[in-house]
């Protein structure tokens, strides 16, 4: 498991301190320095410290001149900040809006989502992106369907998948434990900037939205998931058709509604696959019935042929990728 982003955070007011310092370490990340610009130069001994980024919200320069060199007059203290450190800054100033106000909830929304991108960005450094993605989805029934399926797919196929389950976020620890002994794929939460890996499994729960960055990580917010299906397979889908295209593929296994159907056309227009588990040995065939009747459907079969069609498939592609000029 890759580490939290580590974060320093300098500010020019205690107020700041207090809703950034928040909104850091609820976003899931390390906080490894707080402070006020105007103090930092007495308890800062590295501006290099042990950290990730560094977010400054200073309403002007002269709080961050005090900070790399307080006995300077003349020194462009914001060019000197960029220039030493060597790991990311974000930079901003939050003094206009009042705490508490609209402005300032879709400021700290948006800086929440810098530092998402951020921490993929930084995981990024440390592994790499598996180069096809497929979503497993499914609703009544599917957690048998899904760890047959996974007992029979080899790994080393450099093939990350994501596993959306209609089930009570309640259960995700029982699912993620019955998929992790299913076979070779390591099973995992999403979590913010996990970097979607080879022989990887990432179980999308229901009680918050996930999003697929283009560089292969996960943005996970506070939002809910809309529309009437948590999670929402129409809404990964969406997010693989956009980033992956082609190397991004589909699975409807067995389940109640229609979640899916509507993203089918989507990922095909893309390039990508669908595919669907034959309604007769469904416990419930409404779903993958569903995606049938929009025209999508590359092919059908049992959890057993559906893990080893995609084997054949990878096999191909990747092997066409690899002679590709």
């Amino acid at each position: 498991m890759l580490p939290r982003l580590r974060i320093g955070l300098l500010v020019d007011t205690p107020l700041k301190q207090q809703y950034l310092a928040a909104m850091i370490t609820q976003g899931g990340y390390s906080l490894c320095y707080k402070g006020l610009v105007s103090d930092a130069h007495t308890d800062l001994p590295d501006i290099n410290q042990d950290v990730d980024a560094w977010v400054v919200d200073a309403a002007d320069e002269a709080g961050v001149e005090a900070l790399v060199n307080p006995a300077s007059d003349t020194m462009d203290a914001l060019d000197y900040l960029l220039e030493q450190v060597t790991v990311p800054v974000i930079l901003s100033d939050s003094s206009d809006q009042a705490p508490g106000s609209a402005a300032h909830q879709e400021w700290l929304r948006r800086m929440a989502q810098r530092l998402r991108r951020l921490s993929g960005d930084v995981n990024l450094q440390q592994a790499h992106r598996a180069a096809s993605l497929w979503i497993l989805a499914a609703s009544t029934g599917g957690p048998a369907a899904v760890k047959e399926f996974l007992q029979h797919l080899p790994a080393e196929q450099n093939l990350a998948l994501i596993y959306v389950q209609h089930i009570d976020a309640n259960y995700s620890s029982t699912l993620l434990r019955m998929m992790g002994s299913a076979g070779r794929y390591s099973a995992q939460l999403a979590t913010d900037g996990r970097v979607l890996q080879q022989d990887s499994l990432t179980l999308v729960t229901a009680d918050r939205r996930v999003d697929i960055l283009e560089n292969g990580t996960l943005a996970v917010g506070g939002e809910q998931w809309s529309g009437c299906y948590a999670p929402s397979i129409d809404q990964v889908v969406a997010n693989v058709a956009r980033t992956y295209r082609d190397a991004g593929g589909l699975i409807l296994f067995t389940g109640m509604g229609d979640d899916g159907a509507a993203s089918c056309r989507l990922l095909k227009q893309q390039g990508g696959q669908v595919w669907a588990q034959t309604p007769a040995s469904c416990t419930s065939s409404s779903m993958p019935e569903a995606a049938l009747a929009t025209g999508s459907v590359n092919f059908t079969g049992t959890p057993t042929e559906l893990a080893h069609h995609l084997t054949q498939h990878l096999n191909q592609y990747n092997h066409a990728r690899v002679a590709l000029p």
